[in-house]
């Protein structure tokens, strides 16, 4: 009978078609919920895109794209969203454009801006989860602490050469981000010399990434960590790993949004840690000293 009821209520005219076609995964009130959902995604690159097209699907229509980049030739490689006819072209934008090509009904606000100190709160508010899909950790702190104060959850991602990446999701009774990763900025204001020990810890991350390769590319990954220390080229990511982070990231987004018992979030500090370079590709841990060493994520 309660199959009967939902396959007579689940339709696009009630839900919105991607929330409708998921009904049996989701019951109808699950599709209405998430269609009503907002979300912010804070970044769309090659995380940030995958996760709004992931999140279009899943039947959410009214998300926040916040971006002040635009898309180059290096993007061509991992960001799904990307195209030569793209190149010079806004990716918040872009994503957009995509989306309402998905579904015509989403309702998407397009920010073509940096998000910032000033205006992160302003950016944020009024929406029921944060995906931080940004490449810079100073704009994470920026964008986790903004979620704090405003009691919205945030969700954190990695991608991290050569094969790594991570997801954690932060709520308003779960570690903070900066306590969960042990970072510099913990308590104190962003003053420019905390800004230049939380990058740094990216440049840590690059330089333990030659650790971790085998000996086939070793001498390729310290001369790109090498490179990249320098600002000569940027953080390399290969397709798959920024399209599976992206995927888990919209996973935890809706979790997060169903709050059904048997399907909750991944809250700091554990974490879901990808590496596909593992038999065990995927899998949540926690970790043994209660905080995570970022430079190792």
């Amino acid at each position: 009978m309660e199959t009967q009821t939902a396959n007579k209520t689940a339709n696009p005219a009630t839900i919105g078609f991607c929330a409708a076609t998921n009904i049996g995964i989701l019951t109808v009130d699950e599709g209405i919920k998430l269609n009503r959902s907002k979300v912010a995604i804070v970044g769309l690159g090659g995380v940030g895109g995958i996760a709004a097209i992931q999140c279009a699907r899943l039947g959410i229509q009214d998300m926040h794209l916040i971006d002040g980049d635009a898309f180059e030739v290096s993007n061509l490689t991992r960001q799904m969203l990307c195209s030569i006819a793209h190149i010079g072209r806004s990716k918040a934008m872009v994503a957009a454009e995509a989306l309402k090509d998905i579904n015509p009904k989403i309702n998407s606000r397009v920010t073509t801006q940096y998000l910032t100190e000033e205006n992160s709160k302003e950016l944020l508010a009024g929406t029921d989860v944060i995906i931080d899909c940004t490449d810079n950790l100073v704009a994470r702190i920026i964008i986790h602490r903004a979620a704090r104060d405003l009691g919205i959850p945030s969700i954190w991602i990695a991608v991290t050469p050569p094969f790594r990446g991570g997801v954690m999701t932060f709520t308003p009774d779960s570690m903070s981000m900066e306590e969960a990763l042990s970072q510099p900025s913990r308590g104190r204001d962003l003053t420019d010399d905390i800004k230049r020990e939380i990058l740094e810890i990216k440049n840590e991350r690059a330089r333990y990434s030659v650790t971790l390769s085998d000996s086939i590319n070793q001498k390729s990954m310290a001369r790109w960590a090498k490179e990249y220390i320098e600002g000569k080229v940027p953080w390399t990511v290969i397709s798959p790993m920024a399209n599976i982070v992206g995927i888990l990231a919209s996973f935890e987004a809706m979790k997060v949004l169903l709050n059904r018992p048997q399907l909750q979030p991944v809250k700091a500090p554990a974490i879901v840690r990808v590496d596909l370079s593992k038999p065990e590709m995927v899998k949540v841990e926690t970790p043994e000293a209660g905080r995570w060493d970022n430079t190792r994520l």
